[in-house]
């Protein structure tokens, strides 16, 4: 997940919350179509096929950022997602 940018980060965490790509649009204030094309970059960086594997890796990261602190990324503890 370090590879991707804030932005990018913002989406998966988005989808981690079970938005769809509309919604995270009108949340991120992009269109729907931007919102493709930033999971298709996101899919190819991190070699995942869906938005279930992305989401299933996103939450491994987070529990994993959550156990061992010394180990995660600063840019991605401050892209804390907000779970309803």
């Amino acid at each position: 997940m370090n590879s991707l940018t804030s932005r990018e980060k913002e989406i998966v965490f988005a989808l981690a919350e079970g938005l769809s790509n509309k919604d995270v649009g009108r949340r991120l204030n992009l269109s729907e179509g931007t919102v493709k094309v930033h999971l298709h970059n996101i899919y190819n960086k991190l070699g995942v096929k869906n938005r279930t594997a992305l989401t299933v890796l996103a939450f491994t990261e987070l529990a994993l950022m959550r156990t061992l602190p010394h180990t995660a990324n600063s840019d991605f503890e401050k892209a804390e997602p907000e779970f309803a």
